[in-house]
């Protein structure tokens, strides 16, 4: 063998190592602790929430009024290539590196199959939903909730910090993820009854623990009296800020430690492929009728990525949220 091809087969090597095991580093500025003196009370915890949230599909729409007639916007995009076997993966993975992350913060983490034994469990499985979970959603976010060791998917919005939101943020802050459906797909009370009784009953904390992971932007605009209405689509990778995050509680108390600010992805993991637009300005029925008529847009949109590259991706970025996440809660139990 050459030099020359010695040294290209060496950079070849280290440019696939670099993309099997990419790094992420977050900072503790980046994290949020909420009511961080609640953190120095838990010794114990048992994990009654674990879901990962792989939102594989978006939609956005906006429609607007003027005197010459209305028009509506109605852009969607799907993610292609990684799947329900690869989120699976990625799920029983992340609950091992969030049990660790607990624990080197020094609190215990009571076995699955002690918590599973527990008369109460059977109560939380019946209250929430099989993993994994498809949630499709009109119009916002969609995709598969999935979960580890066979828990429930259960959300309760009791387990999330309010943020006061505005629909024409293109990214408010808060918990914008989850469609109707999957609000009101579980028993909210339940969860809340199951889940107190085995605190009780095991002497211990809850940790509930949720990871959201989107893959784009699509921003709008549209309104009354403005005539027109438009979409952009900006491929977005990344770990959601304020949803993804460890969840302590006991009865009624909570505290949290989160992202707060998203964690962005390799932007090159994903490439975005236009599948069609359409516009249509003939002003429907009503201008048939002699009457304003409205100009209608729509684009479908499909996001690229290698099934591989993509859980890479999604466990590395996850596993130094965690890290940090336990470097944070280990600094607020000592200093509360």
């Amino acid at each position: 063998m050459s030099v020359r091809t010695w040294v290209g087969a060496v950079a070849l090597a280290t440019l696939s190592l670099a993309r099997a095991e990419p790094a992420y580093t977050v900072e503790a500025a980046q994290v949020a602790a909420d009511n961080p003196k609640m953190l120095a009370q838990v010794k114990r915890v048992a994990i009654t929430q674990f879901v990962v949230q792989f939102l594989d599909r978006q939609s956005g729409m906006a429609t607007s009024s003027g005197l010459r007639g209305g028009a509506s916007a109605k852009a969607t995009l799907t993610l292609a290539g990684p799947g329900v076997t690869q989120y699976q993966r990625i799920a029983d993975a992340l609950y091992d590196d969030a049990v660790k992350a607990v624990q080197a913060a020094g609190i215990e983490v009571i076995p699955h199959e002690q918590l599973a034994a527990h008369p109460e469990y059977a109560k939380l499985a019946d209250s929430g939903k099989p993993s994994p979970l498809e949630d499709e959603k009109f119009i916002g976010y969609g995709g598969w909730s999935v979960s580890a060791r066979g828990l429930p998917i259960t959300f309760d919005s009791d387990d999330e910090e309010s943020f006061i939101t505005s629909s024409k943020q293109a990214d408010p802050r808060g918990d914008h993820y989850r469609s109707m459906g999957s609000m009101l797909g579980g028993n909210s009370t339940a969860t809340r009854w199951a889940e107190w009784n085995l605190a009780k009953g095991l002497d211990t904390h809850l940790l509930k623990v949720r990871v959201t992971v989107p893959m784009a932007f699509i921003e709008t605009s549209g309104g009354f009296m403005m005539g027109s209405a438009s979409y952009k689509v900006t491929p977005a990778p990344r770990l959601a800020r304020d949803v993804t995050r460890f969840a302590f509680r006991r009865e009624r108390d909570a505290a949290r430690v989160r992202l707060d600010q998203h964690l962005m992805l390799a932007p090159d993991m994903v490439s975005l492929e236009t599948l069609s637009k359409t516009t249509d300005n003939s002003g429907g029925l009503g201008a048939a009728l002699g009457l304003l008529g409205s100009a209608q847009t729509a684009g479908e949109f499909r996001l690229n990525a290698d099934p591989a590259r993509y859980e890479a991706e999604v466990l590395a970025a996850s596993r130094a949220s965690f890290s940090a996440f336990g470097s944070v809660l280990r600094a607020k139990r000592q200093n509360p």
